[in-house]
């Protein structure tokens, strides 16, 4: 699906387009709407929804999700804003495009995982869950982060209600992927050990893999189950979802000379069928909750994807 992100504003009108596969997410486009505002009211507003209209029409979104506002201090300011938003919504509306509305905390948490993020927090997130994502503009980055909320969203209920999702596929058993193509190299059976290895690096975690191990421990993630300290083609890796076939490592610090060994692993891993997210250790230590979303954006993508496709060097 297309999916369109608004935030509505009488002089600037942030707008941005991604593409959500599946839940793969994928930027196509941004902008901001920008309104003379020397004109008369009635003129800003048509000026408005011209302009909408034809964003519309280039892009063609499947839906469209607008940010909610708040009542301002100032009653004046407050009306004009309802005014342009209710242009916002009608836009779409007009066109047969469904309209979905969410409250700024909620479309923050999406995005960056704490309710009262700074805008420019929601900015480094989203061009780090967006690749190619320019969003120069608060107004645009503030767009696509209502659009990757609602996503995010629409996830979410079609795991509530099977009916609007192809049917599920069978859990798979401890320690063995989805995927019916993942290599016969990453389904043998580990050896006596590299099971006694894994033990010994469970019982003997850093703080860091502490800290990250009980945030994925817990349900925020949809519920699906990491296991720590895991066997997989003769290296011990620091975390893994089996039914996403995703793989998170850490990595002490950007100079490491364990650079070059550590690229190899991910190679192999991603041949096998993986998906590999790397993250350095001050990465948790600074931004838990971004590395939390990230992680969280890339469980919810369906596992599959061609190799290479689904690692990242944070």
């Amino acid at each position: 699906m297309r999916l369109l992100g608004l935030d509505p504003g009488l002089r600037r009108t942030g707008w941005g387009v991604i593409d959500a596969s599946g839940n793969r997410l994928s930027y196509v486009a941004d902008g901001v709407i920008a309104v003379a505002d020397d004109q008369p009211l009635a003129e800003r507003l048509a000026a408005l929804y011209r302009a909408l209209g034809e964003m519309l029409e280039r892009y063609a979104p499947d839906a469209a999700a607008v940010e909610e506002t708040f009542v301002n201090k100032n009653p004046s300011s407050t009306l004009r804003l309802g005014l342009a938003r209710g242009v916002v919504l009608l836009a779409p509306a007009a066109r047969g495009i469904a309209v979905h509305e969410y409250a700024a905390n909620r479309i923050k948490k999406s995005v960056v995982g704490v309710g009262h993020a700074e805008k420019a927090q929601v900015g480094m997130m989203v061009r780090r869950l967006l690749p190619g994502c320019l969003a120069a503009s608060a107004d645009a980055a503030d767009a696509l982060a209502v659009a990757i909320c609602h996503a995010h969203h629409s996830a979410s209920q079609s795991r509530l209600h099977p009916a609007l999702s192809p049917s599920p596929q069978p859990s798979p058993r401890r320690g063995e992927g989805v995927r019916s193509d993942r290599s016969d190299a990453a389904k043998r059976k580990t050896t006596d050990a590299e099971t006694a290895r894994a033990r010994q690096l469970r019982g003997n975690g850093t703080d860091v893999e502490r800290l990250l191990w009980s945030k994925l421990r817990d349900h925020r993630f949809e519920s699906l189950k990491f296991r720590r300290q895991e066997p997989i083609l003769g290296y011990t890796v620091d975390f893994v979802c089996h039914e996403r076939a995703l793989i998170i490592e850490l990595d002490g610090g950007q100079h490491t000379i364990r650079e070059a060994s550590d690229e190899r692993r991910t190679r192999v891993l991603e041949r096998a069928g993986f998906r590999v997210l790397r993250f350095w250790n001050n990465d948790v230590i600074e931004n838990i909750s971004g590395v939390l979303e990230i992680i969280r954006a890339e469980s919810l993508s369906p596992p599959g994807r061609g190799q290479g496709e689904g690692a990242a060097r944070r």
